[in-house]
């Protein structure tokens, strides 16, 4: 199979053409190339997107959309224009091969033994591999994380990624140690590989699945930090890597979150209120996800961590309806999860100047008698009500001189059905501990604490 920048547009797009078939030659150039490292490398058949899927059909592409992580997975190489910004580039782009020399330096100093050194680019991989332009795109995450090898032709120079070893041309026997820290998300999805440190954070012992659930938000990381040409695509690009996960987790997958954390896992904010291309952040025009869900925005995603410990909040229901049914993985037509927790009304202070964006909100309940700050990141920043807007607590953390609590920044939609959208992250930290502070503000006299009953709301999230 072939990965590439830009999809071409000038390739045969109807089943009969294809089917007539077509000469080589009238394939884009990288096509071309890709072809022919396929033949160096005794491959009879390979696998292009645009020429597999038939292009006017939407159809077609839902179904072999499904099926794409199987095509990565059981792939015998992934070959990777990783270079070049269109699919008219090639593979093979002009280079001068002692770039890719390995530099030795031989020392002779008075008082000195002779001494060798090898210099290393200390952002070698990063700038001819992880920022190379078709690493830029969302699809390519899961074309790395599945396909069992990687075959990257480079600006420079060819690099290779497996499960067993990272190389290049430069460094054929492996990368050196000060390489290997900027790329581990890329080398599988099985936790005895991948996930051997993240067994060792947190809350692990608590619930032995929790480092796989790290390793999930790790992947949504690096995936929202890329770009999609179709926005549409926002779960379907992600969906063989989900397929696999829940495999490993046995969980509910949920829109990009999963079941088993799904009240921490609702904790996720976009970072700086930026996507990828540095634009602020945006929701979609066209429905593909529920508001509580990171893929209903473009944004780069900081996701939540997962915890099953200090929620504060019980799920009573949560439901993705898929557009293809026995589909969870892809587009979505609805979704909607049922919570029980405290939720409180909140003024915002929004920036005085209108044009002025802020990453995050003052926000402030009306009664003052607990010391402390409070703010709400935006998903978007022009989304936020005036002037107030509706605070769902959902996990508490004792730090070291103060308690946080986070929750969700929640725009009512209906009263009298107590159904609200998502607008922000809720975030407050305060000078009390948790035993003593108190949550419902409204009835300060009352001391009632996070955890007592008399207080909690029931809300439906869209």
């Amino acid at each position: 199979m072939i990965s590439v920048c830009v999809s071409p547009t000038k390739i045969p797009k109807k089943a009969p053409e294809l089917r007539k078939g077509f000469h080589i030659t009238d394939l884009p150039r990288t096509f071309q190339d890709a072809v022919v490292v396929a033949r160096r490398l005794d491959c009879v058949y390979i696998w292009i997107d645009s020429l597999c899927i038939v292009q006017d059909s939407k159809d077609d592409w839902l179904y072999e959309a499904g099926l794409m992580g199987d095509v990565y997975a059981n792939s015998l190489c992934n070959i990777a224009a990783t270079w070049n910004l269109s699919s008219d580039d090639g593979c093979f782009p002009e280079r001068n091969g002692m770039d890719a020399r390995d530099v030795i330096v031989s020392s002779n100093w008075t008082n000195h033994k002779p001494t060798t050194f090898r210099v290393v680019e200390s952002r070698l991989w990063e700038d001819l591999i992880n920022s190379a332009p078709l690493n830029k795109r969302a699809w390519v995450v899961q074309e790395r994380l599945l396909a069992p090898r990687v075959l990257h032709f480079g600006r420079t120079q060819l690099a290779w990624e497996c499960h067993e070893l990272d190389a290049c041309e430069t460094y054929p026997a492996g990368l050196p140690p000060t390489q290997k820290t900027t790329h581990s998300i890329y080398k599988g999805l099985d936790p005895d590989t991948d996930g051997l440190r993240l067994q060792s954070m947190g809350d692990s012992r608590s619930a032995p699945n929790l480092h796989t659930y790290h390793l999930w938000n790790k992947i949504v990381t690096g995936y929202t930090a890329g770009e999609l040409t179709m926005p549409s695509d926002k779960l379907v690009a992600i969906s063989g890597v989900a397929k696999r996960m829940q495999a490993l987790l046995q969980d509910e997958y949920l829109a990009g979150l999963w079941k088993g954390t799904l009240a921490s896992g609702l904790l996720w904010m976009v970072n700086r209120g930026r996507q990828a291309n540095g634009l602020p952040s945006t929701r979609a025009a066209q429905y593909r996800a529920p508001t509580w869900s990171w893929a209903a925005l473009d944004g780069q995603v900081v996701p939540g961590r997962p915890s099953v410990e200090r929620v504060l909040v019980s799920v009573e229901e949560a439901i993705a309806d898929p557009h293809i049914t026995g589909n969870p993985f892809g587009q979505l037509k609805s979704g909607r999860i049922r919570l029980r927790g405290a939720l409180l009304q909140a003024n915002v202070f929004l920036p005085e100047q209108p044009s002025s964006r802020a990453e995050r909100l003052n926000v402030q309940f009306p009664s003052r008698d607990v010391t402390g700050d409070q703010w709400v990141y935006p998903d978007v920043q022009d989304e936020i009500p005036k002037p107030s807007i509706f605070c769902l607590f959902i996990s508490v953390k004792n730090r070291y001189d103060h308690t946080q609590v986070q929750g969700l920044a929640l725009h009512c939609i209906d009263y009298a059905k107590n159904t609200y959208q998502r607008v922000g992250l809720f975030e407050g930290q305060y000078k009390a501990p948790y035993k003593d502070l108190p949550i419902q503000y409204l009835k300060s006299i009352r001391r009632v604490s996070l955890s007592e009953n008399a207080d909690m709301k029931t809300v439906i999230l869209l």
